[in-house]
């Protein structure tokens, strides 16, 4: 096991012979949401279950972003804008736990940076991009944490294969 502790915050990496996310977000005082989204990932799961997932941010953050050159395509039509517990977006959310699918999302995705599909079991706590970073920098600094296989499933080679070809 490896992990990475923030100021509240954990994203860690246990042994397992699947491909398993879990997450769990929780955005009080701020938002009362709590959320927790779990998966085992291939390719059907992260078509149907996490691929549109969209971004979300709170609108009072816009300008702030925006003045940082962040956020610059940014838009209701890409993304979920929350004011106050108020969900902005027409027709709302796409799940009705998307933001944390998104979490999930991004975990996939910031995990891919390893350079290969990790087998094993992602668990995130308000962790985001820096947290998920750090963890893969711990994981390769640990040799006896981690080993180069091949697998004959093509679960996530496959997905990043035909992430163009989804409609």
């Amino acid at each position: 096991p490896i992990e990475y502790v923030e100021e509240g915050k954990h994203a860690r990496l246990l042994p397992s012979d699947n491909t398993e996310f879990c997450f769990d977000i929780d955005f009080a005082p701020r938002l009362d949401v709590q959320q927790r989204y779990e998966t085992n990932l291939d390719m059907a799961s992260f078509k149907r279950h996490l691929s549109r997932a969209r971004t979300f941010g709170f609108l009072e953050d816009v300008d702030k972003l925006r003045a940082m050159g962040l956020a610059r395509g940014g838009s209701l039509d890409n993304a979920v804008v929350i004011s106050g517990s108020k969900i902005l977006n027409k027709g709302g959310l796409r799940y009705t736990d998307e933001l944390v699918r998104h979490k999930v999302l991004d975990a996939v995705g910031d995990l891919y940076l390893a350079g290969a599909p990790i087998i094993g079991r992602y668990e995130g706590y308000r962790s985001g991009h820096a947290l998920n970073n750090q963890l893969l920098h711990a994981l390769f600094a640990d040799p006896t944490a981690w080993i180069r296989t091949s697998t004959v499933d093509d679960g996530m080679d496959a997905v990043a294969a035909d992430l163009g070809n989804w409609q």
